[in-house]
Parts: structure tokens; sequence; C-alpha cells
């Protein structure tokens, strides 16, 4: 089984855009870890870097709301690219494929109103280009999930974290005299 899931704070803004095969987001994420040295008995800290990617519908929603500094949870494959350089030696890298991801925390220094005008205006040509029938690959549930995002953006409250999985958001609950 090939599965991996960090959480961690993202190094810098989300990177990417469209291919020939829908929309694409490069980002990386730092992992820490603590332990105490035996023998000078002092806090140790790790911090390992992880590359990651995700497409379509998340590669949107990281573009659109994600920053460097947010803290995320997501769930992935690691795949492994082996290439040759210019001067023939072969060449690896590895990155996690993102097909599942949760906001916990927006970046320290974000704007929530800056956040919210940039999630609002993505939304707002999203549905446009629905309507004149530019896209035909988004669902309610993606919009529902994106303005799930942009609530947390602008809140920031864990009660109200929302998933980013492509399922979409939870019902309001509505109590019945």
């Amino acid at each position: 089984m090939n599965r991996t899931q960090l959480i961690g704070r993202l190094g810098r803004d989300p990177e990417g855009g469209r291919s020939g095969t829908g929309t694409y987001a490069n980002f990386s994420l730092a992992t820490n870890e603590y332990w105490t040295d035996r023998a000078s008995g002092e806090m140790v800290e790790h911090t390992e870097w992880h590359q990651l990617v995700c497409y379509d519908r998340l590669a949107e929603i990281a573009l659109e709301f994600l920053t460097k500094g947010s803290e995320i949870y997501v769930e992935g494959r690691q795949r492994t690219t082996r290439w040759s350089d210019k001067d023939g030696k072969e060449q690896r890298s590895c990155e996690i494929r993102v097909d599942e991801l949760k906001m916990l925390r927006r970046a320290p220094r974000a704007d929530p109103i800056v956040s919210a005008a940039k999630g609002i205006a993505a939304i707002e040509k999203l549905l446009s280009d629905v309507a004149l029938g530019l896209r035909t690959d988004v669902s309610l549930a993606d919009v529902a999930a994106m303005l799930n995002a942009l609530r947390t953006a602008m809140i920031g409250d864990d009660e109200h974290v929302g998933e980013l999985n492509g399922h979409a958001a939870p019902s309001p609950k509505v109590e019945r005299a």
C-alpha cells in the first residue's frame, strides 16, 4: 500500500496553472519532529521538506486559498520521477500526489480580507465560466467546497474548518421547535 499522511505548513505559496489535461498546483510542505537528545538533554528539532502536487479541483482550491505558512493535512501517494540531466547523469525526485487536503489553520500573517476577496473573485469567475458553458467539470459540491474553504479562510476557527477532499460541505444544522 502506498499511502502518505502529513500535517505541516506550506513553505511557499502554491504555484501552478492549467495544462492540456487540467489544473495542477505544486507546493512544499514542512513537517517537524521533536525529541530530547539523550547525551545533552536538549530538545532537538528536525524539519523535513516534502514536495506536493495536486490536480483538478484540489489544485484550484490550493491555488486560491492556500498561502505560505498555512497549516494543512494531506493524504496522497508517493511518486518518484527519474530522468537524465544534460550530462546524462540519472536524477530522481520524489513528490506526494495529493488526493485529500484539509485546511487546518490559515497562515499566521495572512490577511483575511485579501484572502476573501481573492476567493470570491475565483468563485465568481468559475460560476461565470460554467454559465457560459466554458466549464462543464464543476459540480455544486465543488462550489460548496470552495465556499467552505473561503469561510475557513475568513473565520480561521477550528470548529468551522472544512474538508477539501472531494466531499460536499456538511449541511447546516436546523433545530425544530
